[in-house]
């Protein structure tokens, strides 16, 4: 049973190993984490701090209106694509060539999702909430939260794949992954106690998504714990230059299961989300219920895979 407890593990021996070997981890990449932390509290303030600014008479609403309306529904079918695909590519033997069809697929629909979900997010930033949100304030950190979750949606996907097409085991797009992840988990820590304390976030009447100050803080640090992971594991393998096959499987696994688990999570939000926001002591069900689901699922699959290759 000591699976269970791998990541924790290898994440507190890629710790001791980057912050204990002085003579690897150098000073101008100590520099350079230390400005990325600075960066994030400067992009966050940016973020939730960011007037809402009027939309210029120029501007053609009805054709912001249709680039919307085509980006929901495509992001929309390329979600409900990814996920039957990576039901598949879950469902069919490891290391197959079905395997690796349903996979690459997968990848190719999750980009289109997150594309599509990227434009979305636009005209979401400059479209009338009417009363949906208390201030200001509270638009910008939903849409900060928004761009977080796509951000881990486009790194799962991405450097989960990386560990299947590389065959590398250091290689220099492990240095430009483990960025992304640590630069959105220090974002998410820093907006952490914005959210929950000192601009506490409320969007029950957003029935698409909706989130108290408890349910955004613990989204957040829960992203963010986890893709810390991810960037020290990363960095960690980078470094090191060694992999063996049971790691890369882990690597693969646990960050394309990131994607799929979001994946699923939002799909749960967006149709049981009206529902839910009628009784808010039910809210925790949405966010705790299908990613622990996935998390388990990852983790049985993980076993399965590595007992059968005993």
């Amino acid at each position: 049973m000591l699976w269970i407890f791998s990541p924790i593990i290898a994440s507190i021996r890629a710790i001791m190993f980057i912050f204990s070997a002085g003579l690897i981890m150098v000073q101008s990449t100590r520099n350079l984490l230390v400005g990325l932390l600075c960066l994030s509290v400067a992009a966050a303030t940016r973020l939730v701090l960011s007037p809402v600014q009027p939309i210029e008479a120029t501007v053609n609403l009805r054709t912001w209106i249709l680039y919307g309306s085509i980006s929901e529904h495509i992001h929309a079918i390329a979600a409900c694509i990814f996920l039957v695909l990576s039901v598949c590519a879950i469902v069919a033997k490891k290391a197959s060539k079905v395997h690796r069809l349903f996979g690459k697929l997968s990848i190719a629909t999750l980009l289109v999702a997150c594309v599509s979900a990227a434009v979305l997010l636009g005209y979401l930033a400059i479209q009338d909430t009417g009363n949906m949100y208390n201030t200001v304030l509270a638009r910008n950190e939903n849409m900060a939260i928004f761009l977080m979750l796509l951000l881990v949606g486009i790194y799962g996907g991405l450097a989960g794949y990386r560990w299947t097409a590389f065959s590398q085991s250091r290689h220099d797009i492990d240095v430009f992954f483990g960025l992304i992840a640590i630069a959105v988990s220090s974002l998410g820590i820093v907006m952490t106690p914005l959210v929950t304390f000192l601009a506490p976030l409320n969007t029950m009447n957003d029935a698409g998504f909706p989130l108290t100050p408890f349910m955004a803080g613990l989204l957040l640090v829960a992203q963010s714990f986890l893709m810390l992971f991810f960037g020290i594991d990363d960095f960690h393998s980078f470094i090191s230059g060694h992999v063996s096959p049971s790691q890369r499987i882990a690597k693969h696994a646990y960050r394309v299961m990131t994607a799929s688990g979001a994946a699923v999570t939002a799909v749960f939000i967006v149709h049981l989300g009206p529902l839910i926001a009628r009784n808010p002591d039910l809210l925790w069900t949405l966010y705790i219920i299908p990613p622990t689901g996935f998390a388990l699922l990852s983790l049985l699959l993980l076993s399965r895979y590595r007992l059968s290759l005993n």
